[in-house]
């Protein structure tokens, strides 16, 4: 009789727990959007939300009823990208809970999610006029288009890049610090070439290492990474920065560093002339690596400025895309007009970055702010020469392969400058980098050596 009780009670809790189950499936179907799933790469859009967005609560992470889960992974060698890509392609099978809503993409591989029906809505699907984002600068909605002229994500910033310089040794070395008179000691890449002569002959180095002229050199190409048919391409543009690097190696003009490594960020406090990048370099990067708290005499805090540099650039930038199938189409609506769109936020994330930020108007009015300026340089305004540097940048030549063929580049790069390898094994390892990171360009590889070979 008890075995009989115990097997009754058995089927009872099986019974109630399928129920539950059943139960759980239905109000997931008939409630959805209860939460809000966003992928990134590090915690920087968190901290965004946490301080723009006043409907989300860090503490709790909520919107109201909707619970945000955050799915941070990271970026390097493309690991964010192919677990998003997983989830991407499964979204339309997933229950409410677990679809993607929102993703974040940078500047290398924006196109490969916003040229892409299958995985980002267009703005208008939102919602989202196009003419709402009349006021950002032109490059961004550029990166962000689609080949139907759809518009697939938005940025609260913009990135145009600056010279970032010195000011005690260009007093030593060029006799002034004055930005409009050191502008003309690098405007363009001769007068460039010149003053990294005069840097050596005085003991100073004028770039930290190989990388820090690459993106301004970047942003100057006339063809992206692929031609229409889909073929690998080296633009004369990368050939010159080849052949300037590789000068100013042997010359040395720069430090053998890599871009972010220790050696790189100490030369901030020691004896290098310049950096090249846009605000977000200057506030999370150089700012916080020229104090020194242990040895106050190399602190080179407050002693910097910007010019124009040789030519117009941008660097990185994040966007916003609302993933298809969301089933939370208003929530992420309202997070990007809130934060990409509406000027008194951008006005706040401008001066409290401070950042550059994706607003014509609102940097205009930054920009001619007498009380604005930075104290990492020395209390300067940079945002007019930003200003007037964002009008000529061209974003045009963007694949959906940028990031991975550009780490592959500048790998094989490093290693020929470093002269761990030759000229010839440098492009070997270029093209092969390439095939493993993106095996469905192997065929256009194959035929396009010759390219890399002959160039620079």
């Amino acid at each position: 009789m008890q075995g009989r009780r115990s097997g009754i009670w058995v089927l009872l809790c099986i019974f109630l727990i399928a129920g539950l189950g059943i139960a759980w499936h239905v109000y997931d179907i008939l409630s959805p959007g209860r939460v809000l799933t966003i992928y990134c790469w590090d915690s920087t859009f968190k901290e965004i939300m946490a301080k723009y967005y006043p409907a989300y609560d860090p503490a709790t992470e909520m919107i109201g009823d909707v619970k945000v889960h955050w799915v941070i992974l990271p970026n390097d060698n493309s690991v964010y990208q192919r677990n998003l890509d997983k989830a991407l392609f499964n979204n339309d099978k997933f229950n409410s809970n677990d679809k993607v809503d929102m993703f974040l993409v940078e500047a290398d591989y924006v196109r490969k999610y916003t040229d892409n029906d299958y995985v980002t809505m267009d703005i208008e699907s939102l919602g989202i006029a196009e003419a709402e984002l009349s006021g950002q600068f032109a490059y961004t909605r550029q990166l962000a288009m689609d080949s139907s002229g759809h518009i697939r994500g938005i940025t609260w910033q913009a990135t145009p890049g600056v010279m970032i310089y010195r000011r005690d040794i260009a007093r030593q070395v060029l006799g002034t610090d004055k930005p409009e008179e050191v502008q003309g000691y690098v405007g363009d890449w001769q007068a460039f070439n010149q003053t990294a002569a005069r840097m050596k002959e005085a003991g100073v180095s004028m770039l930290a290492g190989y990388l820090d002229t690459y993106r301004v050199f970047w942003s100057g190409v006339e063809k992206s990474w692929l031609n229409s048919e889909g073929c690998l391409v080296i633009d004369e543009n990368m050939k010159k920065w080849l052949a300037q690097t590789s000068e100013f190696t042997s010359r040395g003009y720069n430090h053998p560093y890599r871009l972010w490594s220790e050696g790189w960020q100490n030369q901030v406090r020691l004896n290098t002339f310049c950096y090249f990048g846009p605000s977000w370099l200057m506030q999370y990067v150089l700012a916080e690596q020229a104090r020194d708290d242990e040895q106050p005499g190399s602190n080179t805090y407050g002693k910097w400025a910007v010019c124009q540099g040789p030519e117009p650039f941008y660097w990185g930038g994040t966007w916003i895309c609302a993933a298809k199938y969301t089933d939370n189409q208003e929530l992420v609506a309202d997070i990007m007009r809130t934060i990409c769109l509406n000027q008194e936020v951008l006005d706040r994330i401008a001066r409290q970055g401070p950042e550059f930020v994706n607003n014509v108007q609102v940097m205009q009015s930054l920009a001619k702010d007498d009380s604005y300026g930075m104290a990492f340089l020395a209390g300067q305004n940079p945002m007019e020469l930003m200003l007037a540097g964002a009008a000529g940048i061209n974003a045009g030549q963007v694949s959906p392969y940028d990031q991975g063929i550009h780490e592959s580049f500048q790998s094989s790069a490093r290693a020929y400058f470093d002269n761990s390898i030759s000229r010839e094994e440098a492009w070997q390892m270029f093209l092969a980098a390439v095939w493993h990171a993106y095996p469905e360009l192997q065929s256009m590889l194959i035929s396009h050596v010759e390219d890399g070979r002959n160039g620079g």
